[in-house]
């Protein structure tokens, strides 16, 4: 057994270890968004993503056929939708109803953050579709300086989160729950 005095020093630099995490995560949304997502790949290990600045770059192209052979799909609720949605994207009833459109492209999927995107696009690879998950969802997208539009198409700087401990948009983002 450890001496007391040892053991004393490894809980205070246990706490100080806690205490920095949570300092960190709370002056860096950043960080915690990374931190919570790597949580979400340790439960979806197996579906494969794409990063916003990749998704960005393939918005971007000025190729006709990089930008025919993708679809966003935001899996969030209406009321998330209604704050705000990434430019091009349809919501996932759309998207099941002209699912044959989209047999033959990439399909990217999107949340919040990206665990109920990531369970989605587990369903869509099951049935035998190219889906991705959002890396980060759009929060991700946010702090890759991704362009969102409101509910009636014009560039806005609001997105829903989940609730004010949730609000890791970057700074010029003003957060709705």
């Amino acid at each position: 057994m450890l001496p007391v005095h040892l053991l004393k020093f490894f809980a205070g630099i246990s706490l100080s270890v806690f205490l920095g995490f949570v300092a960190l995560c709370y002056f860096s949304p950043k960080f915690f968004i990374k931190t919570a997502y790597i949580l979400v790949k340790l439960e979806l290990s197996d579906i494969p993503e794409i990063s916003s600045i990749a998704l960005s770059q393939m918005m971007e192209s000025s190729t006709p056929t990089v930008a025919k052979n993708f679809i966003l799909v935001d899996v969030r609720t209406p009321q998330e939708r209604h704050v705000s949605v990434i430019p091009g994207a349809v919501d996932d009833q759309a998207f099941e109803r002209h699912l044959a459109d989209y047999q033959h492209k990439k399909i990217i999927v999107y949340c919040t953050i990206g665990y109920r995107s990531g369970f989605y696009a587990r369903t869509l690879r099951d049935k035998g579709l190219d889906a991705y998950n959002l890396s980060e969802g759009i929060l991700g997208w946010t702090h890759a300086d991704g362009r969102l539009l409101d509910s009636h198409g014009r560039s806005t700087r609001r997105v829903h989160v989940y609730s004010r401990p949730w609000h890791l948009a970057i700074k010029d983002y003003m957060a709705v729950y």
